[in-house]
């Protein structure tokens, strides 16, 4: 269901920003405030936001670069002090960290300070030979996210002896949505705490570590690099829009590329690599859209958009906006500050690339002002992979714009949004699947917050084939990155719509699921319920739920989904037997010596190579439950049974 105007703010203030710029916060304090950005509007965006020409004021994008220590010094013993002697400390640090994406108490993140670190010298083997997973899904070119038998390496008759083979500590992190990536025995995974960090995927042992400009909430992309026969790549982007190529063997950095200037935009879907190794296909997000709580700052002027890089180089190939025309001038608010659209239409997902058809398609969420823009949000988008012209869309729900800016009332819409109204809420939230039906056809399926699947047809511009919800109780709109699909179904993670009194936390929908669909009819073939978590450490918790909202990982016969509460399970994808299950909210002893907490799982699911699961722990989004382990488990010969378990 659509929030409340009033919840929305709400979640906005104590949720979006601590999402935003927590992600490089410590895990368990979680120091990192809203109010930062409302400070910085309020008290330095008149000279930082677009300083003076000639002036010596650094713009924020310059602010950004800087270490919270730097800016908190420069307000209180340095060139700023004056300026800021109307602030308390606590907004000096407030804004210090909002700014940097780090929390002003500084944390060694480096791989040089952690135990258990890997013989030097250690040689990266061919990662696109033998089994592996480089991506958000092990294949581009669909994004089924389903890994083979052989790669997998993990029976049906095995996953019930999973066993906790290592824990790794990512120092300060909150947010694990970086899924690892996994080849040549390697393994990548960035972190909300600004760092990659490379280890060794059987002994968790760590090689090497980057810190990037901002949090690196997106997956690696591994491939070789062009003209370096042997030598192979880790592509990614962070939460400042850069995008990074690294030797995957050193660290060493090749380039990087800023492919959006604008102050909120964002790589948090995942980069994906042409299958020609020569392309890098580029998702640009943007959390602009919270901001609009604060009624100075000017919204909305961001757009999403997809940007092909050279491989090489990393310039700009093409780039491609998703809302057409450029934001203008629209109305002025309530308290006199200009509004503009249209804006929004962030990729939040990975692409997927077809190349039989030489295109591109992306899923969009929602605008951020109630103003037509002309049919780019929560759309599916084909661009044309050679030169970013779109080839078609398909809008999937109208009218759709979070509209912070607009107030809680009908009176205070009027105001600051006049003559608007505010729609409904339903974003594309996860990658296309392009799957083919054992006719040959092929047909792309589309999945929607509130888990609403719809499956279009790439050969006729997108049309829709058919669209439903695949579950007879009511589903929330919030979270879901995505189903999965096999040779014979699509697997959608279930959660519940909220009761209406849900601000008391009394009667909560706190059962999730799993859903089983025949891709071609969308009828239904088994459906798992899972009962509401009973160990939870809050009860009353609005987040002590099992909703699945991490994105399914599919092997052959089993699925894998993550849910709120933190517990890892497995399901038989023949009729959805629960056949293994962990919790993963608790402690952990890391063998790198950081200290380990997990938490809600959101995102993606687990990457599966080799007969072992890589999950990492933690997702502290909109409320849910930080962590900041990432798991590696294999097969414990000696155990016949899972190693903790808890009822569906």
């Amino acid at each position: 269901m659509r929030l409340s105007s009033k919840l929305m703010r709400l979640l906005a203030q104590l949720a979006v920003f601590l999402w935003v710029d927590v992600l490089a916060a410590n895990a368990s304090a979680q120091t990192s405030d809203y109010r930062g950005v409302m400070e910085f509007q309020e008290h330095c965006a008149t000279c930082h936001e677009e300083p003076v020409a000639g002036s010596r004021a650094l713009s924020r994008a310059a602010l950004k670069r800087l270490s919270p220590t730097t800016v908190y010094q420069a307000m209180t013993v340095g060139k700023m002090q004056q300026h800021a002697a109307g602030l308390s400390d606590e907004q000096k640090r407030r804004i210090s960290e909002w700014l940097t994406g780090r929390p002003l108490v500084e944390i060694e993140r480096s791989a040089a300070s952690m135990d258990h670190q890997c013989a030097p010298g250690a040689v990266l083997q061919n990662p696109m030979n033998g089994s592996h997973w480089l991506g958000w899904s092990p294949d581009t070119t669909t994004n089924s996210r389903y890994q083979s038998g052989q790669s997998a390496g993990l029976a049906v008759g095995d996953i019930a002896k999973l066993k906790l083979k290592w824990a790794f500590g990512l120092p300060g992190a909150a947010t694990l949505r970086s899924q690892p990536a996994v080849g040549g025995g390697w393994l990548w995974v960035g972190s909300d705490n600004g760092m990659v960090y490379a280890l060794d995927a059987n002994s968790g042992c760590v090689h090497w570590s980057f810190e990037a400009h901002r949090p690196v909430i997106s997956s690696i992309a591994v491939g070789p690099i062009q003209g370096s026969p042997g030598r192979y790549a880790a592509y990614f982007g962070d939460f400042g829009a850069t995008v990074y190529a690294l030797d995957a063997q050193t660290g060493e950095l090749l380039w990087s590329q800023k492919v959006d200037e604008h102050h909120a935009a964002a790589i948090s879907g995942h980069v994906a690599l042409d299958p020609s190794g020569e392309r890098l296909i580029v998702p640009v997000g943007s959390w602009e859209e919270p901001m609009a709580v604060a009624s100075s700052y000017e919204c909305c002027t961001s757009r999403g958009a997809v940007v092909a890089l050279n491989t090489a180089s990393g310039k700009q190939i093409w780039k491609s906006f998703t809302v057409s025309e450029a934001a203008k001038p629209l109305w002025k608010n309530s308290a006199g500050t200009q509004q503009f659209g249209p804006a929004g239409a962030a990729i939040w997902s990975t692409p997927t690339i077809d190349t039989k058809r030489r295109a591109v398609y992306v899923g969009t969420s929602n605008s951020y002002i109630p103003v037509p823009d002309g049919g780019a949000s929560d759309a599916i988008f084909a661009f044309n992979l050679d030169d970013g012209h779109v080839m078609w869309s398909q809008q999937l729900l109208k009218n759709d714009a979070n509209v912070f800016s607009c107030g809680d009332t009908p009176s205070q819409f009027e105001a600051n949004c006049p003559g608007q109204v505010q729609g409904p809420n339903d974003d594309v939230g996860a990658s296309p699947i392009l799957h083919t039906l054992e006719s040959g056809r092929q047909i792309i399926i589309a999945s929607q917050e509130s888990r609403k699947i719809t499956v279009l047809d790439p050969d006729r511009g997108g049309a829709i084939l058919w669209q439903a919800v695949p579950s007879t109780r009511k589903t929330a709109t919030g979270g879901n990155l995505g189903p999965a699909v096999d040779q014979r179904y699509m697997y959608v993670p279930l959660g519940y719509e909220l009761h209406s009194d849900f601000e008391s936390a009394e009667g909560l929908e706190r059962e999730g699921g799993l859903v089983a669909l025949e891709p071609e009819t969308g009828e239904v073939q088994w459906t798992v319920t899972l009962a509401a978590p009973a160990d939870c450490s809050d009860p009353a918790s609005y987040y002590c739920t099992s909703a699945n909202q991490a994105a399914v990982t599919a092997i052959e016969g089993a699925l894998f989904t993550g849910s709120v509460d933190g517990t890892m399970r497995a399901f038989s994808s023949e009729d959805g037997t629960l056949i293994w299950s962990f919790s993963s909210n608790r402690a952990f002893d890391t063998i790198n010596g950081i200290a380990g907490h997990g938490g809600s799982l959101g995102g993606p699911g687990p990457t599966i190579v080799d007969g072992s699961v890589y999950w990492g722990s933690g997702y502290a989004i909109l409320g849910t439950t930080p962590g900041n382990v990432l798991l590696a488990f294999d097969i414990d010969p000696s155990s016949s049974h899972a190693v903790e378990t808890k009822a569906p």
